[in-house]
Parts: structure tokens; sequence; C-alpha cells
């Protein structure tokens, strides 16, 4: 049975099919190979997957984690038969996952960490028996809240692990299996600060670790169990001060790491766990220069590991554990270059790698540990693109690993390290040259499920583990060669539903656990063969949603908990037999959005809570029982976009805030009655794309800001009112891509990318060259990799990908006034990547920073600004290279050249043409002068006084959107001498902008040490919020301040209170949430330590010292992220990078970039002088 026709599809919805819907694509989870074929033992009885892990033997009784759909995730124990395997314990007594985690054998009892709600995460014991698996101690003694247990490891009888116990940090600690033996070891960085101990390692008798402490970084330790006991192995401190320390290796009765100093930069050590015998291996690069030793690997007694000499590039190294013995195996890509080898495994004497020799790309090596024995295996993708071997495994005697071959793409291979023996593991349709044409791929907790054709059963349910023998079909539901239409597969609790057609009860709900016996029928809603015809499936808060006829209701709301008693009607809104037909399901801020008709009003835009009486009309946009048939219901930030019809206007462009009030026409696209038929409406990074009609240009690229004036075409692909074919809008890593033909490029139906503009609206791939298309399908986001179907004339339809190179972030650091004008560049950990003078050597001014794309390259810019004493000079530098710019303004006077008060600067698009702009404030002396140049030509956008004339402290800026119109505007705040005041003007015009958050002060108005601005989304609203630091005299005291309503979000000390040389902030998201964090230096007399903190909740996420611990004259800081854009490639599944070099302009003198580490301080000195600034900041919440 179908529904009746119910929705008037506007033409160019009419146009597109479901073979432009996006795959689902997820992460898998890391898995465990097992030695031998497994047999399976169904612990979860109820068609759900069980889940073990941590498998660990106590006694010849294997113990592990896993849900049996009862009790949540709990302690199992089997003794490897069906009868044997049982649950030990349910901790909770409920269906809560209690995750048992860290097992250990200790002493012949088993030991873990566990978490319940009442006591939270605890240390464990169990004897295999119920009453035997008991709480050995609650270190964190808060009723249900979260310390930090981990890392159990039996060592001479006694439990050791790190650990926190709500007051102390993480620390380490012991246990004797009760609760009054489990104790504190030393708590090594006093007070709440964290040591964090780990890499445990038993060398003759006694345990190793690493740890932290305040004076000498990370270091090796030992310990014999008590607090007089654990020590330092070795204070190197001699040799420099320890940054990093990793890898902590027993090879052959000796321990060997990677170490960092400021003396030898990062290089390979060796301990026999002593003082005197901790020393440096070799310095492969000689001097502060690091040689990046890392990736130790033991194959058979000999020390493989990669690194760079200063001269061959990173390249192959080998060590017999003495330094004439540490040498160079081969130089694989000859030069400076470097082959890069990474995962490096150890198969069954070998040592297999992937690297890159320079004309192969990156393959898969082998090495004997000999320049001729170190040899390419196999050039997978031939010539010279990159098959990019890696997560490299040794699997029964043969090495495993994923790579790009090419005609199938990135697929699953093996080795026995001959190029015959390296083989691509499986293709699924092996019926001739047909493929598989896999759809709807969708990850379900590490099992990779979709549909297929293997040209035996027609297109089924299939799944994969990754390997050959996990690669499978789940059930053939219907037999036969006949195909089973399956559709939106979803997740559900770790179960995956979809809907099929099995031949006899049409298309109901079915759910699986993987297996045939556990793919099921939910429930047959509409008795009989007919089906209830399925769509729009949603997850919300735990429940589907989706929209179903049961043959008497009609089609309606209905939702489903995974059970068929469970799955029933939410509500006959079109009450009796007649459909209200939702469909288009989409939440938005804790609410369910779709579109139904409840038989009066016509097809309208409906909200739900989930219940029947929460279930209800938006908005009746066509008056009357025509209905507006609203499509492609998205969220945007928060905000609900749509396509509907009205009687005035046509088909255009809507938005909501989910009230009948906020419900409104957003633009008249396409002016009158006519319609513009707005769809594909996709959210990339707060701004909508979309396709429509204007009237003139055909069917083209449109954006919205949310507001009318900021709804604009995007691009003319081609010329005229025919428009091109357009479909498939999907965002990967915040860049547009889609599949269109257009006039440019001479190609046919191919991929594209856009950036919101129209230079940056461009071709990406003619994938089928020349005028033939390969039509791009199913466009899919997969965390960071894009997926798609195409076919490029030689292969037939298959799954092609592009990795997109998401932003790593950067920390850029300026020294103030007293020493020579250096900027440094470091990445989120604090490890300095290089460091140059924007000026001369000789100027000691102190030098301002800001970043972001000033050229429109993609590649983020560094723009400086220098300090008093010097003229105000502007100079852009290339983050990558280090040198000036190319293109876009780079070299310039913001204010007259013999003024010499300094400059501050800030960064942002304050007129969305796609350049960053640069935004100048004078130093003292100079007045409240603002300036705004285009980054594009350098001519001067607006300039305006933000303070009174007569004001001469100077005035310190930042950029921000505030207003979410999608355009930088210019935050100000009040120099030195004036009062903690801000401001904020459109970047345009220079006018003060209306708004909470636009005009106030942010301590006391007594306060007249002026104010340090920032901004960023700290609370992810869509808008940029305020950051402020005190200025001179006030503290090192951080605030910010909501842009939408001026409400405090954060408050605290970034440094000791007591320290009164102000703070300098700014603004990067450094850990990837989507929550900009706030970025800290100290003015002077403050030393370099720069800190980085959770815009969530102002944890610490970054803490290092940022130039020589002995420079009080403090420093600036800027922080933004790098994106480097894919490239187009010519073979499934390839990823492409962009590098470019330029040389300097003759009439400045620039150093090439060093490469240096981060600094650490020399405590007791610097505390002498910064007052104890690096002590946790105290003053959290004041």
């Amino acid at each position: 049975m179908f529904w009746p026709p119910f929705r008037r599809f506007p033409l160019q919805a009419r146009k597109s099919t479901n073979f432009d819907a996006p795959l689902q694509l997820e992460k898998l989870e890391e898995r465990q190979l097992l030695s031998a074929a497994p047999s399976p033992i169904d612990i979860n009885q109820f068609g759900l997957s069980s889940f073990p892990w941590e498998l660990t033997d106590v006694n010849d009784t294997l113990y592990f984690g896993a849900r049996d759909g009862i009790t949540g995730f709990e302690l199992w124990k089997t003794d490897g038969t069906s009868a044997g395997t049982e649950l030990v314990k349910n901790l909770d007594d409920a269906e809560t996952d209690t995750f048992p985690n860290s097992l250990v054998n200790f002493n012949g009892t088993l030991y873990f960490s566990a978490r319940t709600p009442e006591v939270g995460t605890a240390l464990w014991k169990s004897d295999g028996t119920s009453a035997g698996t008991v709480l050995v101690k609650d270190l964190y003694p808060i009723m249900g809240v979260d310390g930090t247990l981990a890392e159990l490891t039996n060592f001479n009888g006694t439990l050791f692990f790190s650990a926190s116990d709500g007051s102390l940090g993480i620390e380490l600690w012991k246990s004797d299996g009760t609760s009054a033996g489990t104790q504190l070891v030393k708590d090594i960085i006093e007070g709440p600060g964290s040591s964090t101990p780990g890499s445990f390692a038993e060398l003759d008798g006694s345990l190793y670790f690493v740890a932290e402490d305040e004076t000498i970084g990370r270091a090796l330790w030992v310990t014999d169990g008590t607090s007089i006991g654990t020590q330092v192995v070795a204070d190197i401190e001699s040799e420099g001060v320890v940054s990093q320390l990793t890898g902590l290796t027993n090879i052959n009765g000796t321990l060997f790491f990677s170490a960092n100093t400021t003396s030898y930069g990062t290089e390979l050590w060796m301990s026999n766990g002593t003082s005197l015998g901790t020393q440096l291996l070799k310095d492969v690069n000689p001097g502060p220069d690091s040689g990046f030793a890392w990736e130790i690997t033991n194959v058979n007694g000999t020390i493989f590991f990669r690194a760079n000499d200063g001269s061959s590039g990173l390249e192959l190294w080998k060590s017999n554990g003495t330094s004439a013995g540490t040498e160079l195996v081969k130089d694989i890509q000859v030069g400076s270059g470097g082959s890069l080898p990474q995962y490096l495994e150890n198969l069954n004497g070998t040592l297999f790698f992937q690297a890159n020799d320079g004309s192969n790309g990156i393959e898969l090596w082998m090495s004997d540990g000999t320049s001729a024995g170190t040899q390419l295996v196999k050039d997978i993708l031939a010539g010279s693109q990159s098959s990019d071997p890696e997560w490299m495994v040794n699997f029964q005697g043969s090495l495993f690993f994923s790579a790009n071959g090419g005609p199938n793409g990135e697929e699953l291979w093996k080795s026995d390290g001959t190029s015959a023996g390296t083989v691509f593991v499986k293709d699924i349709n092996v019926s001739g040259t047909l493929p598989s044409n896999p759809v709807h791929i969708t990850n379900i907790d590490g099992i990779l499920y979709f549909s297929a054709n293997d040209g035996t059963h027609g297109f089924e349910l299939w799944k994969s583990d990754g390997t050959t023998e996990g690669t499978e079909l789940v059930k053939d539901l219907r037999p036969g060669t006949d195909s089973t239409t399956i559709n939106e597969i979803v997740e559900l609790n770790g179960t995956a539903f979809f809907t099929a057609d099995d031949g006899s009860l049409g298309a109901e709900l079915w759910m699986s656990d993987g297996t045939s016996a556990g793919t099921q029928l939910v429930k047959d809603i509409f008795a009989g063969q007919f089906g209830s015809s399925i769509r729009s499936i949603v997850n919300f808060n735990g429940t589907l949603f989706f929209g179903a006829n049961d043959g008497s209701s009609g089609g309606e709301l209905w939702m489903s908990d995974g059970t068929s008693a469970g799955t029933q009607l939410v509500k006959d809104i079109n009450e009796g037999g007649s459909s209200s037909t939702p469909d288009d399901l989409v939440v938005v801020n804790n609410t369910l959005f779709f579109v139904a008709s409840d038989g009066s009003v016509g097809r309208e835009v409906w909200m739900s809570d989930g219940t029947s009486q929460g279930t209800a009309l938006l908005k009746d946009l066509y008056q009357g029982s025509s209905g507006s048939f609203p499509i492609d219901l998205t969220n945007v930030n928060g905000t609900l976009y749509f396509a509907a019809e009205d009687e005035t206007y046509g088909y255009e462009l809507w938005i909501s805030n989910g009230t009948s009030a906020g419900t409104y026409l957003l633009k008249d696209i396409y002016l009158g009655s006519d319609d513009a038929d707005p769809n594909n409406l996709t959210n990339v990074n707060g701004t909508l794309f979309f396709l429509a009609d204007d009237g003139s240009t055909g069917y083209e690229l449109w954006k919205s800001n949310g507001t009318p004036e900021g709804t604009v075409l995007v691009k003319e692909l081609v010329a005229g009112s025919s428009g091109p074919s357009i479909s498939s809008l999907v965002n990967v890593s915040g860049t547009l891509f889609f599949n269109a033909d257009a006039d440019e490029g001479n190609a046919g139906n191919e991929l594209w990318t856009s950036d919101g503009t129209s230079e940056g609206t461009t071709l990406f791939a003619d994938i089928w060259p020349g005028e033939s298309s390969s039509r791009p399908r199913y466009l899919t986001n997969f965390n960071g990799t894009l997926f798609f179907q195409a076919d490029n004339g030689l292969l037939g339809t298959e799954l092609w990908g592009v990795a997109v190179e998401v932003g790593t972030p950067l920390i850029v650091t300026g020294t103030d006034a007293g020493e020579a004008g250096t900027v440094r560049v470091f990445d989120e950990t604090g490890s300095q990547q290089y460091e140059f003078f924007p000026f001369t050597e000789a100027f000691t001014g102190g030098v301002r920073v800001g970043t972001g794309d000033i050229n429109g390259d993609g590649v983020l810019d560094i723009v400086t600004a220098a300090g008093p004493g010097g003229g105000p000079r502007v100079s852009v530098y290339d983050s990558e290279t280090g040198l000036l710019i190319t293109g876009g303004v780079s070299d310039f006077y913001a204010y007259d050249p013999t003024f010499t008060g300094g400059v501050f600067v800030a960064v942002g698009d304050v007129n969305d043409d796609g350049f960053d702009d640069i935004i100048t404030g004078a130093g003292t002396g100079g007045g409240p002068h603002v300036k705004v140049f285009s980054g594009e030509d350098g001519s001067m956008i607006t300039e305006f006084y933000a303070y009174n004339l007569g004001f001469s402290g100077g005035v310190n800026v930042a950029a921000g959107d505030i207003d979410g119109d999608m355009m930088a505007d210019i935050i100000t705040g009040a120099g030195a001498g004036g009062g903690p005041h801000v401001r904020v003007f459109s970047g345009t015009t220079g006018m003060q902008l209306e708004g909470a958050a636009t005009n106030f002060y942010a301590y006391d108005p007594s306060f007249t040490g002026g104010v340090f601005v920032a901004s960023g989304d700290v609370d992810n609203d869509g808008l940029d919020d305020i950051i402020t630091g005190a200025g001179a005299g006030g503290g090192p005291h951080v605030k910010v301040f909501s842009s939408d309503n001026a409400s405090l979000l954060q408050n605290f000390y970034a440094y000791d209170p007591s320290f009164t040389g102000g703070v300098r902030v700014a603004s990067v998201d450094i850990n990837g949430d989507d929550f900009a964090d706030i970025l800290t230096v100290p003015g002077s007399p403050g030393g370099p330590h720069t800190r980085a903190f959770s815009g969530v909740d102002a944890s610490d996420l970054s803490n290092f010292y940022s130039g020589m611990p002995m420079n009080f004259d403090g420093l600036f800081i800027a922080g933004g992220i790098n994106t480097i854009s894919a490239e187009a490639n010519s073979a499934p599944l390839s990823s492409f990078f962009v590098s470019e070099d330029s040389d300097p302009p003759e009439d400045l003198n620039l150093e090439a970039p060093s490469t240096k580490q981060s600094w650490f301080d020399d405590t007791e000195e610097f505390f002498q002088s910064a007052e104890e600034i690096d002590k946790l900041f105290s003053g959290l919440g004041i």
C-alpha cells in the first residue's frame, strides 16, 4: 500500500532523486584481532551486541566487560563455553553502564576501575562471584562525581595506578587490595596540580614511570612504593629543561625513550635505572635543534626509530644501544626532504613502515636494518601518487594495513613482504567487473553496515569489521537474486535500525545486531504485505521517531524504543483513516520539527516534544487548507530554516526560532508570486547554503546569514536563465562540496567546492576528464573525508574519497619591548614550530601579532606590528614559510611614518569579500585612532576614534562577529591611562553597534590600567563573545562576556592574583570541540608563561613557556586555525596537500625560520620576578 500523493515538490526538487541523499558513515572503533577464529557466545539475547572488551585472564578465567541488554555494561566472565559465560555482578543494580576497565590480574584476583552513579569512578575487585565483587576504595568521596583512575599495574605484589582524589590532582597511588591499604604514594606536584604518572615499565626489579614536576617538567621516575623512595631517576636539568618524555620502552634490560631538552631538542635517550646511567644516546641533529627521535620500535633487539640529522630530513635510523651504533639506515628520499617513515611495525623480525622516496609517493617499505635491505615492498598506487599505507598490524604472521590501490579505493590489504604477496584483501562483488554499489554505509559501534549487491543475492544488508572474513552478508531478507529495498540505516543504543521490504511484509522497521538470527522485524506496523511506508527516521533523545502508516490511522507520527511493544503511534494528527504524512523530521534545540497536515490547514511545519499533548502546529503559513508544503527543514546553529509557499510570494526561504511569531519569510528571492524553489539547504559553519532560482540566473548556488541582505547568490555557474544541473550539497570540514555542470572548465557533471565567495567556488575534480560526466552522488562527510560514488569512465561506479585537511590550531606570540622583536609559532601543545624577526634583530620595541588569511589562499597569515620606538609598520607573513606573503597587502605603514608609539593589530573579514582585513589601533601617544585596511588591496575601508580625541593612551583592538551578520566587527579596549572601557563598532562604517555588549566597562571604572580585548565564540551560540584581560596594575584577571546579553561566561585569574603586570588575551579552538578557547600571556614583568583555558569550563588545556624563561618583558599573543585545502585527485580515495615556496623581498633582512621547542622555566628565578605566576589560577569564579 502506498500513501496518497501529499507534497508539492518544487521544480528543482523534482529533478533530484534519493540518489542525492547522503551516505551515512561513522568512524570504526579500534578492534582487537583474535589469534584464532572465534566461536560466538551470545551474551545478549535481545538482538543487540554485547560488545565484550578488555579480555583479561585471571587463573584460567577470562574476565571482560559486556552488555546483555538488561543490566547495562557490566563485568562478565567465561571458561570458554556458552554455559560457563555469565554475568559476575551488576554493580549498579540497574540498566546504567558501569564500564569496568583497566582490568588487571593482581595476585590472583581481578582488580578494575568502574563507575556507578552513587560512587563515581572507583577501584573494585572480584573473585569471580557476585558476593566477592566489591568496592575497594572510593578515592573521590563525593557522591557520583568522577575522578580519574587508570593504568592499573601489578608490580611485585603491589598494585600501582594513576588517580585523583578531588584535591591533589592526578598522582601516583598504590594498593595492597584493601581500602586501608589503598593510599597515595606521593603528591609529586603538591596541591591540585597533576603530575599525571604513566607509561609504567619494570626494569631490574624496580618500577619506572614518567611524571611531571614543577621544576624539570616531564621526567623519568622510579618508585619503591614509598614517598621518599619515589624520586627522579636523573635530573638532566643541567642538559637543558625537559619538556617532553615519551615512549618508555624496555629493550634487553635498558630503558629507551624520547626526551626534549633545550640543549639537544628531541633526541633518543637511554637509562639503566640510575642517574649516571641515564644519558643521551645520541644527538642525531647536533645542537639545540631536534632530531625528532620518535616511534621507538624493537625488532629482535635492534632499536628502530625515525629521526632527522639536519641534512637528510626525517629518515629511518637504528641503534644497538651505543652512540657509535646509532646510525642512519638509509636516506630513502635523497636530500634534505626526508622520506617521513611512519607506522613502524615488527613482522616476524622484519621492520615494515610507510615512506616516500620522492618518486613513488607514500608506499609500503621494509628493512632488515641494512641500506641494501631497506626497500620498497610494492608501489601499490603506481607512479608518484601515494597509496598511503597505515594502521599496520601483525595478524597471524601477515601484515594487514589500509591503503589506496586506485581502482578499489582505500581498502584492506595484506602483505607477506613480497611484491606479489602484497594484495588487496577483498572485493564484495566478485561477479565479473560489475561494481557492488555499496550504499547507506553506516558505522554502528565498530561494525560497518551497508547495502550492496554481490551479484548473487541482489541488494541486501552487509557488514564488515575491516577483515576479509568479517566482511559478509548479514542476511538475505529476500532469498535469491531479488533485491531487498533497504533504506535509512540509523543507530539506536548500539543497534542498527533500518527499513526493508522482505517481499512478504512490505517495507517495515527492522533491526540487526550483525547476525542473521539477530536481524529481525521490529514490528509489522501495517499487518500483511502492504508495508507501513516508513520514512524520515530520526533519533530524538534516545528514541526513534518517523512517519508510518498502520492501515487504520493513516500515515502519522510514530516512535520506537526498539521493541515491538514500544513501537507506537505518537499522535493521530489527521484523525481517522486519513494521513497527516509526517516527513522531513529534524531536531532543533531539543524540539522535533516536521512537516504534516491535520486535514484542515494543509501541509505545514509541526513541532513535538515526543508526546501527543506536546505535538502541535508551529504556524499556518498558507492560510486555509492549501498548505505551504515546507521542505528541507534544516538546523543552522539553533535556527530552523526551510522552504515553503504562501499565497503572496510563492515558494521561498523561511526562518523560525520555534515560535509562531518568530516564523517568517526570510527573503523573496524570485520577486513577486513566482517560485524561487529553494532546496538542498545545508549548514556550513553557521552559513546556510542552498539552491534557488531568482528568475534570471536559473537554479544556482546561494547562501544566507539569516538576514535578507545577507541572502545572496554565490556564483552563476551557467550564464543565463537555464542554470546548471547542481545537487548534493555537503559540508566537509567547513568547506562546501557539491556536484554541478558549469560553463567553465569544459567538464560535465563533476565535483565542485565553494568557500562562499564567487572566486572560491571552483571545479574541484574532473573525475571523468573532458565533457563526459562522472556524476558524483551520495556526497558524505566522514570524519573530514568526503566520500561519494562516481564513474571515471574506466572503473564503473565506485566509492571515491578525498581527505580534506582539517584546521590545525596555532599559537603565535610576539615579544614586548625590551628584547629583540621576535615572533614565535607553536602548535596547540606548546611545541615551537619556528621563530623569526619580522623587522630587524636590532629592533627591541616589541612586536604585536594577529592572525588571519589576508591573501585568501587558505593558509593562515601572521600580521605583525611594531611596538614603541619603531614606525607604525605592519608586515604580513605566511605561517607555513615564515616569509612575507604574496598577493594581498603585505607591508605598509598604518599611520604617519614618524609616529613611534607603536601599533596594536587585529584581523577579520569586515566586508565578507573572502579576504581577512587588517585592523590597527594606535599605541600610546597616538590617540584612540582605529583604521581598517582591505586585505585584498590595502585600501582603507574605514577609520574612526574609539574614545575621546584627547585621550592619548592608545587603543587595543580585536575582531569578531558580535551581531551574527557573518562579518567581523571591531572590539576596542582603552589603553593605559584609560578606564576598562570596551566598545564594539561596525568594521565597514566605524559606527558603534547596538546591543547589550557593545559599550561597557569590563572592570571597576576607576581602574586606569587599560584593558586588552579578544573575541571568540566561547559558548558556541553562533556569536563571537568578548574576552577581556586587565592591563598593568589590575592583576591577571580574565573575563568573557556574552555578545548576546553581556552575561559573564567566564571569570578567572590566569596567573597568581597577586601578580600586577596584567594579562594579554587571544582566542582559538585548541581542542576542536567547536567552543572557542582562551589564550593568555602575562604583561611585564611576567615571564613567557603561555596558557590555554577551555572556553567551556576554564580548565587548563595547554601550559608552556613561549620564550626564554628569564625574559620578564611580557608578551603579546594571537591564535588561529591553519587550514590547507585538499586538491583534486585522479584515482579513488587520495589525499593531496598544497605547499608553496616564496622568496623574501630583497629589501627585507629575513632569517629562515629556525625550528625550536617550547621553553620551560628555571622555576626559582622565575618565581622571584613573576610572583609565582605559574601557580594554578586560584581566582576561578572570582
